[in-house]
């Protein structure tokens, strides 16, 4: 797998045709994503010693009116040609009346026999970018591990947890290409060469079949203290307010809260590519990589945007649902499934750790989708019932709920321990259930 290819493939300049029309002089054009087979809408175009700058529209054109004869450089930039590595496209073309130009990214077709071997798949992607130290060097024959999970169906029908990994090194440049991910799926990115390594990096779902992530290998385990880094930012939502009280994670480090102006400080961060994650109660979680380098202060925005809003849970007071501590403890007295309450719970970071800790359940995460499975009497696996506070809910319910807010969790991983009373009468369940009480829901018990 060749990176630079990639790299020069990126780097092809636009073609531009000029059609004599007549009519006033004016430079007309339109840019098409050849990656994403549509118009780019929302690019900005500019014109070499021009301060004017045209957007697109939504069928991709632009326009510059009263253009001087003469040859001249067009630029576009846009955050989708950024997200490919590539900073803009570019042509010159000599303007008469009714120029008109096109402009487009090389298509994925293009990239992948560039840089990929075999046929051009239908549905997968490439992600690749260059491997450098700390100093800015690059570093050749570094190891570059992506990863990914997914459910599919086996030939007996039952549902399964497959895990995929695809491993390469970097060329002499440090330039790396995995080739044939899945575009609909969040990954793991990690590099490593000796004792140097990243983070973790959790990438988000291809917004394009191409995407370019630069890494940063650390300095290794032997840090001074000196040579650790750190990370401040400022959390807001989309109108610029402050988000106070919102958990920031840097790896593997404590977590810490933004303060009421929803500025964050995280000190003693390992050097090289790390993970942060942004949880606001409210808003969609924030996943973004971060470059922390020797002894420096790297300072981010972090925008985080209300989360999907699901059908509210109902929370009745009714004796039928109301669950009381004297049965919550015979249950777990009887040993029938995973019970616990908020002395445990309080230990963990995120409520849905607590669901991970449970023997033969499957929590997978991908902003904003939550899917849990749990084995089923036929020996593959099934999505079980939840319910909150004695009401039906669903998985999106469990994303936001903090652990300080859990009074108890229950969670039966066999049809045969669901205790009866919260069976559905007429129905044979084929998974198992997972109960949980808040506090507001168990306090008058």
């Amino acid at each position: 797998m060749k990176a630079s290819a990639i790299v020069s493939g990126l780097a092809l300049i636009a073609a531009a045709t000029v059609d004599g029309q007549t009519g006033p002089i004016a430079l007309r054009g339109v840019i098409f994503d050849s990656l994403r087979g549509q118009p780019l809408r929302d690019a900005v175009v500019s014109l070499a010693g021009r301060s004017e700058v045209i957007t697109t529209d939504a069928r991709g054109r632009f326009r510059f009116d009263s253009v001087g004869p003469g040859m001249h450089r067009i630029v576009a930039q846009h955050p989708v040609l950024d997200s490919i590595g590539l900073s803009g496209l570019a042509t010159r073309t000599s303007v008469v009346d009714g120029s008109e130009i096109r402009l487009a990214t090389p298509s994925f077709s293009t990239l992948w026999r560039l840089s990929c071997r075999g046929d051009v798949p239908k549905d997968s992607g490439i992600v690749y970018g260059t491997v450098r130290d700390v100093r800015g060097a690059t570093v050749a024959n570094a190891g570059v591990e992506l990863t990914w999970a997914d459910l599919g169906v086996d030939e007996r029908h039952r549902l399964r947890q497959r895990h995929w990994r695809i491993e390469t090194r970097s060329n002499a440049e440090g330039g790396y290409a995995v080739c044939g991910v899945p575009a609909d799926l969040g990954l793991e990115l990690h590099s490593g060469a000796g004792e140097r390594e990243t983070g973790r990096i959790a990438l988000p779902v291809l917004t394009t079949r191409v995407q370019r992530h630069d890494l940063t290998l650390g300095a290794g385990a032997q840090q001074s203290a000196r040579d650790l880094a750190t990370v401040t930012g400022i959390v807001t939502d989309p109108a610029s307010i402050p988000i106070g009280g919102a958990r920031v994670i840097v790896d593997s480090l404590p977590e810490v809260r933004t303060h009421e102006d929803g500025s964050f400080t995280v000190q003693s961060v390992p050097t090289g590519t790390r993970r942060v994650e942004v949880l606001a109660v409210g808003a969609a979680p924030v996943d973004l990589a971060v470059d922390a380098l020797p002894g420096q202060v790297t300072t981010i925005a972090v925008t985080a945007r209300s989360a999907t809003m699901l059908a509210p849970v109902e929370t009745r007071a009714d004796r039928n649902i109301r669950v009381l501590k004297t049965e919550f403890n015979e249950r777990r007295r009887l040993g029938l499934g995973y019970l616990r309450d908020s002395t445990d719970i309080l230990k963990y970071d995120q409520f849905l750790n607590v669901l991970r800790d449970v023997p033969s359940v499957v929590v997978q995460y991908r902003a904003p989708n939550l899917l849990i499975t749990m084995p089923d009497p036929a020996g593959g696996r099934c999505a079980p019932r939840v319910m909150i506070d004695g009401a039906e809910a669903m998985f999106g319910h469990l994303i936001d709920l903090e652990p300080k807010e859990i009074a108890a969790v229950e969670v039966y991983a066999r049809v045969s321990q669901v205790p009866q009373r919260y069976a559905v009468i007429g129905i044979q369940s084929q998974c198992g259930m997972i109960l949980v009480w808040t506090k507001y829901g168990m306090r008058n018990r």
